[in-house]
Formats: structure tokens, sequence, C-alpha cells
């Protein structure tokens, strides 16, 4: 059995309709927490209590091993923006997908993500990043879908997922333990979905660019005027770059042949 649909049947009970839209009205509610929390009319740690911390599971706040999903983004107002992304994103991709494997590929990254935490039990990890990926994926079937950058600037969703993946080597490669865990999980949950479909659509690319490449060439001697032409076969010097041609002497006039055809020839007379 191949290991999505394997994964298809161990999600299946456990499978959430509209879980993009769960997940953004719980990180809605703790972004109005927090903001209630800075102007001091509720207790910072209302926050501060949602990250999956292991230290802090292991020593019984095991509520954490579910809120740190709906961890709010540190964006202020702009997570609106992110809102609004997420559920447009995270809709899309289960209508393509279907309930069960976008549960399975948001659970999956979850899990992988908590169990890399496990390496640094102090490290503080949130969904942001599993939940990042998603917009990977929403890009990786719908390329050419044009975004409006704050409503204004139009911008094709692969050139946006582009950058982000490379947000996400950069994290790997400098970002603090957090960060790496997180960007490492969650990069690593999304090539376990999309490595196949990646590796066939590089294979294929490179497949066309060669027949690109040889129509251009073909062109390119079709057009181009041959030095040679031998008047026997035909062959000439694009044809047959190899090929060597001399000019019979006997023949009236200049005619060409090829070295099979070059004794073994009617001269031309006229």
């Amino acid at each position: 059995m191949k290991p999505l649909k394997l994964l298809d049947r161990i999600v299946r009970p456990f499978a959430v309709t509209n879980l993009t839209m769960i997940l953004i009205v719980g990180q809605a509610i703790m972004f109005a927490a927090s903001w209630f929390a800075a102007k001091g009319v509720l207790d910072p740690s209302v926050i501060s209590n949602l990250p999956l911390i292991w230290s802090k599971v292991f020593e019984g706040e095991v509520w954490r091993l579910v809120t740190w999903m709906i961890v709010p983004p540190p964006l202020g107002l702009l997570s609106i923006f992110y809102f609004m992304i997420f559920h447009l994103v995270g809709t899309a991709m289960e209508g393509i997908w279907g309930t069960v494997r976008y549960c399975g590929y948001l659970y999956l990254g979850a899990v992988l993500t908590m169990v890399a935490g496990l390496i640094y039990p102090d490290s503080i990890l949130t969904g942001l990043f599993l939940e990042s990926t998603v917009f990977l994926a929403f890009a990786t079937f719908n390329p050419d879908y044009t975004f409006l950058i704050f409503f204004v600037l139009p911008v094709k969703v692969k050139y946006l997922a582009a950058l982000t993946g490379l947000g996400y080597l950069a994290t790997m490669a400098m970002g603090t333990t957090d960060a790496r865990i997180l960007a490492t999980a969650a990069l690593g949950n999304y090539l376990l979905f999309f490595a196949p479909m990646l590796i066939d659509h590089y294979r294929i690319s490179r497949r066309r660019v060669k027949q690109q490449v040889q129509a251009v060439r073909a062109a390119s001697l079709s057009r181009e005027v041959p030095r040679h032409v031998c008047k026997v076969c035909g062959i000439t010097n694009l044809t047959n770059p190899k090929a060597e041609f001399r000019y019979c002497s006997k023949c009236n006039g200049a005619h060409a042949y090829c070295l099979e055809h070059l004794r073994e020839h009617e001269h031309v007379q006229s």
C-alpha cells in the first residue's frame, strides 16, 4: 500500500471537516486575548502557556500538546491578512485533497514537529511554520494563481512560494534552535507529500527543455544554407556534419558528391 493511502486509513477516523476554520477561530480568539493581555486586562500567561514546551509538559502542563496549534501569528494587525490567506489556501486544499488527506497533511506535520521537539525539550514550538506549508501545497497545485498583495499588487503564487521556501532554508541554516525544529519538521512534511510529484515535474521539465532545444536546432538547420550538397543522395554538411564532400572535375559545373558517390555517379555534361 502506498504511504499516503496508508496515512489516509490511519487518519480517517480522526478527520475533522473545516479544520482550517477551527484553527483560525482558535488563533483569532488567542489573538484577541493577547491584545487584552497587552492592555493589562488579562494575565499575559494566557498566551505564554499556549506553545508546546516538552519540559513543561513533563511537569504536568499537558494542555500544551493541543494549544500550540492555536498560537496566534506575531504580526499585529497584519494577522488579519494571515487569517484570510490561510482560510483561502486551507479551504482550497481540503477541496483538492478531501478532508481525510488534508487532515493527514496537518496531523503528520504536527507529529513530526512534536517528535523533533523532544530533541530539545525546552524549545518553544507553535504551528505557524506547519500552517505555512499549506500555502506551499496550494502553490504546488496552483502555481499561476495570482494574489493581490494588500489588495493592490498582483503576484503569482509560485513566486511567493519560492520566497517562502528560501525563508525555510534560511531558517534551517541560521535560525534559532526553536525555529530550526519548526522549519525542518514542516518542510519535511511537505516533501513527504510532494517529493514524487516534484521529481516527476523536474523530469518532465528537463524533457520539455531538451525537446525545445532540439526543435530550435532543427529550425536553425532548416534555415541555414548548406555549403555542400551531394548531387546523388542529397546529404549536406548540415545534415551530416562528419561527411566529407568532393567536387568532380569531369562534371560540367560545380557539383559536389559525398565520398560514397564520388567515384560512382553519372557525370553532368550540360
